[in-house]
C-alpha cells in the first residue's frame, strides 16, 4: 500500500510535465502567432514593393538596365516604408525572374521571364518562450511576383522621352542639331523613330545633353566637335520604324461651339461689350467684354484696354482675330474656321486664367515681336495651319490641370496637320504639358530659348543657330497616354 508521501512525489512530476506541456503551449501561441504575424505583414510589404517595382519599371525613362534599376529601387524604398530593408536580421532581394538568382517557381509554360518582377524577404524572429526549448529564432520567407506586359516594359521608351520625333521610315536628318545650338533633357532623353543612318544628324559644336540615354531606331552621324552625352547606340529597337498613327486617335481634339442666337451685339465705341452678333468687332479704346458669346461673321479687331471678369466665347468661322494693348481675361474660349490670330508687337498682351483656342479649319496663331503671352491653363487646338512665335516674343503657357478634359495637354496639331512649326530668334518661350505635332516639322531658329516641363513631338525637329531647347520631364505633367501595359500580381 502506497504512503500520501510516495503520491505527493508523483504529483509533483505530473505538474512538472504538465508545466512543459504549457510552457509549449505557451511559445506556439506567443512566439507563433508573432512569426505568422510578421509573414502576414511582411507578404503585404512583398505585395507592395512588387508592385512598386512594376510601375517604376514601366514609367522610368532609358534602356533596360536603367528600367531595371529603377525597379529595384521603388522596391527597396517600398519594402523599407513597411518596416523591412537589409540589415542582420532581415533580407530584401529584388530580381527579374530571368536572374539567376531568382526563384521564380510556378510560372506559365513558355513564359517570357524577363517580364516577371520577384520581390522577396526573408526575416529573423527573436522567440520570447521558445528559447527554452532551445528555440532562438524564427524564420519568415515570403515572395511576391508581378508581370509587366506591354509597351512599358518592351524597351521602347518613347512615351517617356521628352523629345519624340514621330517620322517613320529609313530617313535621315530627322532629328538635327545644328550651328552651335543646346538640346538639354532632364529626367530623360530623346527618341527619334527614323531608321535611316543619319536618323541624328548634329553639326559644328551643337550639344545634345541628357539625363538619360537616347533612343535612335536607326544611327547618328555629326560633323564637327558636337558634344553628346550620355553616348547613342544605333539600332536601339532593330533598326525598324514604329508606327505611331494609331497611339493619337484617342487624344482631344475640340469642343462644340456655343450657339449664337439672334441677339444684337453692341453700338461700335461701347465701353462695355455684351454677346451678340457682329459683322466685325472693333475695340480701339478701353472696355469690358461682359460674359458671353460673341458671334462674329467678319473679324475681331482688340487694340484698346480690355478686361472680362467672366467666360467670354467668341465665334468667328472666317475671320481674323488681332490682339493688340493690353488684354486681360478670367476665361476666354476662341472657336474659328479659317481665321488667323495675332498678337501684335511692342510689348502688347495676352492673359487669361483660363485660355482656350479651338481651330476646325486654317489658322495661324502668331505672337510678334516683343508679344506677350500668359496662361496658367490653355489648351490650343489647330486643325491645320501653324504656330509661329517670331522675335523677342515671350510665351508662358501652362496646360489645363489633370481632371480637365485636356488636360496636361497644351498644344495639339493633329496628325493630318503637316503645317511646319516656326519659334524664331530672340523668343523666350516657357511651356509646361505636352506640345503634340506629330505630323509638322518643327524649327527653332536663332538664340530662341525654349524651356518645356514636359514633353514635345513632332515629326521632324531642326534646331539650328545658337538657339537652346531645355526640357524638363514630368510624366505628371503630360499628356496621360494610353497604352497596353499591363501589370498583373501573380504570386
Amino acid at each position: 500500500m502506497k504512503s500520501k508521501m510516495q503520491e505527493k512525489g508523483q504529483a509533483l512530476i505530473i505538474i512538472a510535465l504538465a508545466a512543459i506541456g504549457l510552457f509549449a503551449f505557451t511559445a506556439l501561441a506567443i512566439d507563433g502567432t508573432r512569426g505568422f504575424s510578421d509573414k502576414r505583414h511582411a507578404q503585404n510589404a512583398a505585395d507592395t514593393a512588387v508592385l512598386a517595382a512594376a510601375l517604376a519599371k514601366i514609367r522610368a525613362p532609358g534602356d533596360d538596365a536603367a528600367k531595371t534599376a529603377a525597379a529595384v529601387t521603388a522596391a527597396e524604398a517600398r519594402a523599407y516604408s513597411n518596416g523591412y530593408f537589409d540589415d542582420p536580421d532581415t533580407v530584401v532581394d529584388v530580381y527579374l525572374c530571368s536572374d539567376p538568382q531568382a526563384t521564380c517557381e510556378d510560372l506559365p509554360t513558355g513564359a517570357n521571364l524577363s517580364e516577371y518582377i520577384q520581390v522577396r524577404i526573408v526575416s529573423t524572429i527573436p522567440t520570447t518562450f521558445a528559447r527554452i526549448f532551445g528555440r532562438q529564432t524564427l524564420t519568415s520567407a515570403v515572395q511576391a511576383v508581378a508581370r509587366v506586359q506591354g509597351g512599358g516594359s518592351s524597351g521602347s521608351s518613347w512615351g517617356n522621352a521628352a523629345m519624340v520625333s514621330t517620322k517613320a521610315g529609313d530617313l535621315d536628318d530627322c532629328f538635327w542639331d545644328t550651328g552651335t545650338a543646346d538640346v538639354i533633357t532632364h529626367n530623360s532623353g530623346i527618341y527619334v523613330n527614323c531608321s535611316g543612318d543619319a536618323a541624328l544628324s548634329m553639326n559644328g559644336n551643337a550639344k545634345l545633353l541628357m539625363d538619360a540615354n537616347a533612343e535612335v531606331v536607326g544611327c547618328y552621324s555629326y560633323n564637327g566637335h558636337p558634344t553628346i552625352t550620355p553616348g547613342l547606340e544605333c539600332s536601339i529597337n532593330g533598326g525598324v520604324s514604329q508606327n505611331f498613327d494609331s497611339q493619337f486617335d484617342s487624344v482631344p481634339t475640340t469642343l462644340t461651339p456655343p450657339s449664337c442666337g439672334s441677339t444684337p451685339g453692341s453700338p461700335p465705341g461701347s465701353t462695355t461689350y455684351h454677346g451678340g452678333n457682329y459683322t466685325n468687332l472693333n475695340i480701339t479704346g478701353n472696355a469690358v467684354l461682359s460674359p458671353g458669346v460673341y458671334c462674329v461673321t467678319g473679324s475681331v479687331n482688340i487694340s484698346g484696354t480690355v478686361t472680362s471678369t467672366g467666360k467670354v466665347q467668341i465665334v468667328m468661322p472666317n475671320g481674323n482675330l488681332s490682339f493688340g494693348s493690353d488684354q486681360s481675361f478670367s476665361d476666354l474660349e476662341i472657336y474659328t474656321v479659317d481665321g488667323d490670330i495675332t498678337l501684335n508687337s511692342n510689348g502688347d498682351i495676352l492673359s487669361a486664367d483660363r485660355l482656350r483656342v479651338f481651330s476646325t479649319g486654317n489658322t495661324d496663331f502668331r505672337v510678334n515681336g516683343k508679344g506677350i503671352v500668359d496662361s496658367d491653363n490653355a489648351y490650343f487646338y489647330l486643325a491645320n495651319g501653324d504656330i509661329n512665335w517670331n522675335g523677342q516674343a515671350d510665351i508662358d503657357l501652362h496646360a489645363p490641370p489633370a481632371g480637365d478634359q485636356f488636360g496636361g495637354l497644351l498644344i495639339y496639331k493633329p496628325l493630318t496637320n503637316t503645317t511646319s512649326t516656326t519659334i524664331n530668334g530672340g523668343a523666350d518661350v516657357d511651356l509646361t504639358g505636352t506640345f503634340l505635332s506629330p505630323g509638322a516639322h518643327v524649327t527653332i531658329n536663332g538664340n530662341a530659348d525654349f524651356v518645356l516641363h514636359s514633353q514635345f513631338i513632332a515629326s521632324t525637329f531642326k534646331i539650328a543657330g545658337n538657339g537652346e531647347v531645355e526640357i524638363y520631364y514630368d510624366p505628371d505633367e503630360n499628356y496621360p497616354w494610353p497604352d497596353d501595359t499591363t501589370i498583373e500580381l501573380s504570386q
